[in-house]
C-alpha cells in the first residue's frame, strides 16, 4: 500500500477522534508508539485498511481465515456495526510487520463481519485463508493485578504520521471485573491512532497469549495529539473468556467449499468436467459453476477437511492411480494438485472423511481389493497422508461410500455406505480411537442403483443439526433426504426434489 493512501486513511480517522472530547478517545483508528516489532513474534498481527481514505486499524489472526479486531473500527455514523459483508471495501495484510515490503505474509479482502453482541470485538473473515502463518493463542485466564503485557499496532508513533511499521510497547494490565482491562504505560509507550483492535499479549510458560484487544486511549505523546494531553492510559477489551465465541464463529462447516457456511455438492458430468453446486442452506442447490474443465472422467472425487491449513475445505480425488489434493482458492475454484498417494487401482474409491482422530488433520478412507483402508492425515505437513491401515477385511467392493457427516452427534465423522446389491444404506460410526468405525447400522432401504443411481452424504445441508443426503433418481432428478433423529432408523422421507432434470448426465456426486 502506498504511503499516500495510508496518509489519507489517517486523516479520515483523525476527524472521528477530534469529535470525542472530555474522555478516553474511542475511535475506529488508534495506533501505538513504541519500538519496532519483531517479525517472527508478531507474524499473527494484521493491518486493516477500510476503504480508500477512511480509517485504519490493527487485528490479530486467530484462525487461518479469521482476524479478531475492535468492532468500533467498523462502526457507522450511529456507532452500530452491521454484520455481514463490510459496507466499505476492506484490505487486511497479515504476517508483514513492515508494510513497505511486498514479500512474506499475505494480503486479503475482508468478506464478512461478525460483531460480538456485548463487547468491542469483531471477527473479520478473509476471502482466502492464510496457510503459512500460525494464529495467535487466546488466553484462558484473565489478567492478574498489574500484570506485565505488551501491546502491538500499526500507525502513528511520537514522531511518525504514517510509520508503515508494526510497533510494540510495554504496559501493565489490570482487570476490574468487567469486560475491559485498564492499561498503564510502562515508560513512554502509548496507544495512538491506528491501533484499535491491536493485540495485547502476555507471556505464560513460554507461550505468547492474546489477552485483550485495544479499544480506546488518551493518546498522550502521539503524533498530532495536543501537547497539553499527557495521559497515556488506555482501555482494552478482554478476550480470555470469549474462546467459545471465536471458535464457533471460525468453525469451518463440513461440505462448504464457497465460504458461506452452507454445504455444497461437487459433481462430475458426462463430458469429464467438474461442477460445483453451491448449497442454499435448505437442502437445495444454486446454479453450478465449472471448477474443473476436463480430465475428471473416472475420477473418485470427495471433499471434507482442510488439507493445506488455510482454513478452507479442499477437494480430494483419485485420478488414475494417484490421490491428489486440489486446494480451494477461496470460492471453490481449485489450485494446482498436490499428490499425496499413488499406486492405487483405477477403481479405488476415495473418501475424505474428515478428522477421525481429532489431531487437526483430515483423514482418508479408501476401498480397493475388497478391503477398507484408513490413510491418516499427517500433522504438520501441508498436505500428506501416512501409511494405510486396513480397517475392513472383506465385503467392501460392493459398497458405494460417501462422507456422511456426524450422524450421531458425537463430534466424530461417520461413513455412509450403500450396498449396491440390495440398495440398503448403512452408517458406520466413527469410534473414540479415531482409527475404526462401528459395525454397520441400517440407515435406509430401497436405494438401489436403478432407483437412486448416485448417493452422497450432504453433511448438514439444511442446517438443522442432522446429517443429510443427496441422491440422483432414475428419472434424471436430484433428491434431498433430510437426516433422521435416530441413526439406527432410515433417512426421514419423503424426499424433496431439488434438481428438476439433467442429473442423468452426472457420473458422480460428493
Amino acid at each position: 500500500m502506498s504511503n499516500v493512501r495510508r496518509r489519507r486513511a489517517w486523516i479520515g480517522g483523525s476527524a472521528v477522534l477530534a469529535a470525542v472530547a472530555g474522555g478516553l478517545m474511542a475511535s475506529p483508528s488508534h495506533a501505538l508508539q513504541g519500538t519496532a516489532a519483531d517479525a517472527a513474534a508478531h507474524s499473527h498481527t494484521a493491518s486493516i485498511v477500510i476503504g480508500d481514505a477512511e480509517r485504519a486499524c490493527t487485528g490479530t489472526l486467530v484462525a487461518p481465515q479469521w482476524v479478531l479486531s475492535a468492532a468500533s473500527c467498523f462502526a457507522d455514523a450511529t456507532g452500530a456495526v452491521q454484520p455481514g459483508k463490510p459496507k466499505t471495501a476492506t484490505t487486511v495484510t497479515v504476517g508483514r510487520t513492515d508494510l513497505t515490503q511486498t514479500t512474506g505474509g499475505a494480503t486479503r479482502t475482508a468478506i464478512r463481519l461478525v460483531p460480538h453482541p456485548g463487547r468491542d470485538l469483531v471477527m473479520v473473515k478473509l476471502d482466502t485463508g492464510v496457510a503459512n502463518l500460525k494464529p495467535a493463542v487466546l488466553a484462558s485466564t484473565p489478567a492478574g493485578a498489574d500484570e506485565a503485557v505488551r501491546a502491538a499496532g500499526f500507525g502513528r508513533t511520537r514522531t511518525d504520521w504514517v510509520p508503515d511499521r508494526l510497533h510494540t510497547a510495554s504496559f501493565t494490565a489490570t482487570a476490574n471485573g468487567s469486560v475491559d482491562l485498564a492499561l498503564t504505560a510502562s515508560g513512554d509507550g502509548a496507544i495512538c491512532q491506528g491501533d484499535a483492535g491491536g493485540p495485547v499479549l502476555r507471556e505464560r510458560n513460554g507461550t505468547q497469549e492474546l489477552l485483550a484487544v485495544t479499544s480506546r486511549s488518551w493518546q498522550g505523546g502521539c503524533f498530532g495529539t495536543p501537547s497539553t494531553e499527557t495521559r497515556t492510559g488506555a482501555v482494552a477489551t478482554r478476550v480470555d473468556d470469549v474462546g467459545a465465541w471465536v471458535a464457533s464463529t471460525s468453525y469451518a462447516v463440513p461440505g462448504d467449499l464457497t465460504g458461506d457456511n452452507k454445504p455444497d455438492l461437487v459433481a462430475v458430468d458426462d463430458t469429464g468436467k467438474l461442477r460445483l453446486y453451491p448449497g442454499t442452506g435448505t437442502g437445495g442447490l444454486g446454479p453450478h459453476t465449472i471448477i474443473g474443465t476436463g480430465g475428471w472422467s473416472g475420477a473418485s472425487v470427495t471433499h471434507r477437511g482442510d488439507w493445506n491449513g488455510d482454513g478452507m475445505e479442499d477437494v480430494v480425488a483419485r485420478v488414475g492411480g494417484d490421490v491428489r489434493v486440489y486446494p480451494n482458492l477461496g470460492t471453490g475454484t481449485l489450485g494446482a494438485p498436490i499428490k499425496i498417494a499413488g499406486g492405487l487401482p483405477a477403481t479405488a474409491q476415495v473418501v475424505s472423511i474428515g478428522d477421525t482422530n481429532r489431531d487437526g488433520k483430515p483423514d482418508l478412507v479408501v476401498t480397493h481389493t475388497n478391503k477398507l483402508f484408513l490413510y491418516p492425515g499427517v500433522v504438520g505437513a501441508a498436505a500428506a497422508v501416512g501409511a494405510p491401515v486396513v480397517i475392513g477385511n472383506g465385503g467392501w467392493d460392493v459398497m458405494d461410500l460417501s462422507a456422511l457427516g456426524d450422524a450421531n452427534k458425537d463430534g466424530r465423522p461417520d461413513l455412509l455406505a450403500r450396498n449396491t446389491r440390495d440398495g440398503v444404506l448403512y452408517a458406520y460410526l466413527g469410534q473414540p480411537d479415531g482409527k475404526t468405525f462401528s459395525d454397520l447400522n441400517e440407515f435406509g432401504r430401497a436405494y438401489t442403483v436403478a432407483n437412486r443411481p448416485l448417493i452422497a452424504g450432504a453433511a448438514d445441508a439444511n442446517l438443522d443439526g442432522t446429517a443429510d443426503m443427496w441422491a440422483t433418481a432414475g428419472d434424471g432428478t436430484l433428491k434431498f433426504y433430510k437426516g433422521g433423529a435416530d441413526v439406527h432408523g432410515p433417512i426421514d422421507g419423503p424426499s424433496i426434489e431439488v434438481g428438476s432434470g439433467g442429473w442423468g448426465a452426472i457420473k458422480s456426486i460428493s
